[in-house]
């Protein structure tokens, strides 16, 4: 693990295997990197070189204190790991918000990556499918300040909501954990907000035709926070972009469907 000064950003991370291809894992909303670590132990087993961080905001990466920020400033933040690094070339993952980042690092820094997989996102914009009123109101209810359990139970409500049917019942152990996983060093309210105000404001819909790289497409066809729409838009608008659909899955797709997310990579990324 260690620490990369990026200007006046630290951002944390974690390598997992000393040699190989690197691929670098990009986490969403208010959550940390290591949320990776299953499959960055994975991928770093079958040969791979996996980098997982936490962005700025989150975990033990640095709180921005005022102002605001932008998918773009976030997709610097990446980049400027891979320098730190000496990475001039990597494989690029990225879930939800993480995507929206992965996104950004093809259509701005296309010589930065080989292949890229997004994850349980979208290209924003106008055309991009909302989620209903009920799941918006659950992600506002997030950024609402309050003691630890309230900040424990607004989780709770907002995972059981944007996960897929049939998760919750079969596996509320795994829930559990997400939720206790999430909660340590996740961001202060100011800073939840700011992602959500970037998020708010990203699109890349006119620029994803550019993008050169190799994609695959993963989306749970269950998913009420990003729905399934965003991965066929993903699909049909990057050149030779391939679309792989989870079903009943929702978006927390690594957690949901382990296994699948898994192979998809290591096919995809070898």
């Amino acid at each position: 693990m260690g620490i990369a000064r990026l200007g006046d950003v630290d951002i944390h991370y974690d390598t997992f295997g000393e040699s190989g291809p690197a691929v670098l894992l990009v986490m969403g909303l208010g959550s940390r990197g290591d949320n990776w670590t299953p499959i960055s132990r994975a991928l770093a087993g079958r040969g791979f070189r996996a980098i997982q961080f936490d962005n700025r905001d989150v975990g033990r990466s640095s709180r921005v204190s005022g102002g605001s920020y932008e998918i773009a400033d976030m997709a610097a933040d990446a980049v400027g790991l891979l320098d730190h690094l000496g990475i001039p070339e990597a494989r690029l993952v990225g879930i939800s918000m993480g995507g929206m980042i992965a996104q950004e690092i093809a259509v701005r820094y296309p010589e930065r990556l080989s292949r890229l997989v997004l994850l349980a996102t979208s290209a924003g914009g106008d055309l991009a499918r909302k989620p209903e009123g009920a799941i918006l109101s659950e992600l506002t209810a997030l950024a609402r300040g309050g003691d630890h359990a309230a900040a424990e139970a607004r989780l709770a409500s907002f995972y059981r909501a944007i996960t897929g049917p049939a998760f919750v019942q079969k596996y509320p152990e795994l829930l559990d954990m997400a939720i206790t996983s999430t909660l340590e060093g996740a961001p202060e309210v100011d800073g939840l907000l700011r992602q959500i105000q970037a998020i708010s404001r990203f699109s890349v819909w006119d620029r994803l035709g550019d993008v050169r790289a190799p994609t695959l497409v993963l989306h749970g066809d269950a998913d009420p926070l990003i729905p399934h729409e965003n991965g066929e838009l993903l699909a049909r608008r990057i050149p030779g972009a391939r679309l792989r659909t989870l079903p009943g899955v929702g978006h927390l797709v690594p957690l949901e469907a382990p296994l699948e997310t898994y192979g998809a990579l290591l096919d995809f990324l070898a």
